[in-house]
């Protein structure tokens, strides 16, 4: 650990000579490590209250609550310097803040749990693991549900927030020995990509989502324009979506639609201040995904052949055969969906596989001839000495 018992407890930085001293350090390296802390369970908005960033040898943390936007330029410039890759360890909650806080979102990163997901050490593997396992480094666990926002931290979370980037560089610098291995370190850099548009995802991205789920189809124009009136009113308050309405009273407001004030009154799920002060609004939206389900009624399904549950879990298997031999995760090489598109296409080539979407290029390179061995009926599963193998049938 790069602090131990005794030593100074690390600086807040709350000045902008500070901060500039920091950045001029760390844009001098081609790799830093960062993390953020953050409050989010009682708003919409992630409220930001500490970015820790570190080098091979030093480590700053930046108080972005002492300082305007404006001068924190030099931060942001330095978190989006294609020059500068960053390593973070589970980076979609911080770049979401990021996104949400300032309007951007850091660039190049190189994420550790995906590179460790590449590498076959499992999904979501937490820091302290991964740490602990690669460099052989021993760290405490984290503070989930401490008051990041209270002033002044108290010196045991200032040297937590140290220790949550000290290792990073080390850590990003290891794992893309392993990667190279395994030939893997731009599908890891391709992989941890975040684009802006990954959190402010469109209301009618989201029903459809919450649609699928609960087998909604003619009342889904009714759950896009209700799922629109709560991420309106939840951005308006900054508040959290479920504190408004979560998705099940969403649902099933879209399969009763209630037609007056009175019935959405009786609806349970909805506090009655929020009906006093937005039930004219919800009734509105109701009426108004009505129309489009009847202007827009959506086409009739097209009859589609039957896929066979028995071979959707052979594939399965053999997919998480073939992940374990190669080191990966399964996720990486097909999701559910494309396990089930693949057997719509078992005659096209690898190629084809994905120019359709049903497999990534690297996912194609590393088990497209497995998987057309096995429908071509070259290749089988067997088991032996209580394991299963591959057996070649050529």
């Amino acid at each position: 650990m790069r602090h131990l018992e005794g030593k100074p407890t690390p600086e807040l930085i709350t000045s902008v000579e500070g901060l500039k001293a920091a950045v001029s350090v760390l844009k001098k390296e081609a790799v830093i490590g960062v993390d953020t802390e953050f409050i989010r369970e009682t708003s919409f908005y992630p409220r930001i209250a500490l970015i820790q960033l570190a080098n091979h040898d030093q480590t700053f943390l930046v108080d972005p609550t002492a300082f305007e936007q404006k001068e924190l330029g030099v931060l942001l410039d330095l978190l989006s310097d294609s020059k500068v890759l960053k390593v973070f360890h589970a980076s979609h909650a911080d770049q979401e803040c990021l996104f949400w806080t300032y309007g951007m979102v850091a660039k190049p990163v190189l994420d550790t749990s995906i590179a460790a997901a590449l590498c076959g050490m499992g999904d979501s593997i937490g820091l302290q693991k991964l740490l602990r396992e690669v460099l052989g480094v021993y760290v405490s666990k984290g503070r989930a549900r401490a008051k990041w926002l209270a002033r002044p931290l108290s010196p045991e979370l200032l040297h937590y927030a140290e220790q949550d980037v000290a290792h990073l560089v080390s850590l990003g610098t290891k794992m893309k020995e392993i990667l190279d291995g395994h030939e893997r370190w731009e599908w890891a850099l391709e992989e941890s990509e975040t684009e802006p548009s990954h959190f402010d995802i469109s209301p009618k991205d989201l029903a459809t989502k919450m649609a699928k789920g609960a087998h909604l189809e003619k009342e889904q124009p009714v759950l896009t324009e209700l799922v629109s009136w709560r991420e309106s009113r939840a951005k308006e308050a900054n508040l959290p979506r479920g504190w408004i309405a979560d998705n099940e009273v969403l649902i099933a407001l879209a399969r009763s639609q209630p037609k007056s004030l009175e019935e959405l009154k009786t609806f349970r799920g909805i506090h009655s201040k929020e009906v006093e002060r937005s039930g004219g609004v919800i009734l509105e939206a109701i009426k108004k995904g009505q129309k489009v389900e009847v202007e827009k009624a959506p086409e009739p399904r097209k009859e589609i052949p039957r896929i066979d549950s028995h071979a959707v879990n052979l594939i399965e298997t053999y997919l998480t055969f073939l992940a374990s031999r190669a080191e990966i995760m399964p996720r990486f090489l097909m999701n559910n969906h494309q396990t089930t598109q693949i057997l719509y296409h078992l005659d096209k080539s690898k190629e084809q596989w994905v120019e359709m979407g049903i497999l990534t290029a690297q996912a194609a390179k590393l088990i497209g001839d497995d998987l057309k061995a096995l429908f071509s009926g070259k290749r089988a599963l067997r088991i032996e000495n209580k394991r299963l193998s591959i057996v070649d049938l050529d």
